[in-house]
């Protein structure tokens, strides 16, 4: 008979294993250790692609367990579904502007694509505020702030802007 502590159950009073408490503990400690490696390739993946803000980078740990849909899945089941996928269309609110803030953002230096990312994400608060930020940029500064490459979804968020602006 085991005469140490019992913590979790896995000895029976009559000395035996209890083999399904001793599973259950197994297949925990597994999945644990699956998450630690899946969250730790997610923050390397983010520290390697440079990403521009903290908030970013938890935010992609935070969805590092999520899996794409599959091609039977269907979204068409699910009974309540308010996910706003596209906040610039039908808010209404992109007409109002507060035009000392869009000052503000425009006249801050922006020497690279993290700034800009970073103003954009953090302080354009609207899409005439991103729209006035983006056209007050001349375009010598563009063409050294996006010289190598546009951030990731930041042209996906640009084409809807002048579409909805112009």
């Amino acid at each position: 008979m085991w005469k140490g502590k019992n913590p979790h159950g896995i000895m029976k009073k009559d000395g035996e294993l209890n083999f399904s408490k001793l599973d259950q503990q197994i297949d925990s400690a597994v999945e644990a250790d699956k998450m630690y490696w899946i969250r730790n390739d997610a923050k390397i993946r983010a520290v390697t692609n440079k990403v521009a803000s903290y908030e970013e980078f938890e935010d992609i740990v935070k969805a590092s367990h999520l899996k794409p849909l599959e091609k039977g899945d269907r979204i068409s089941d699910i009974k309540v579904f308010k996910q706003p996928w596209n906040m610039n269309s039908g808010s209404g609110d992109s007409s109002q502007t507060s035009s000392k803030g869009s000052t503000q953002i425009s006249n801050q230096s922006v020497a690279n694509v993290n700034q800009f990312s970073r103003i954009w994400k953090r302080q354009c608060k609207n899409s005439q505020e991103q729209f006035t930020f983006l056209t007050e940029l001349d375009c010598s500064r563009i063409h050294h702030i996006f010289h190598a490459e546009i951030a990731m979804g930041l042209l996906g968020e640009f084409f809807p802007l002048f579409m909805n602006i112009t």
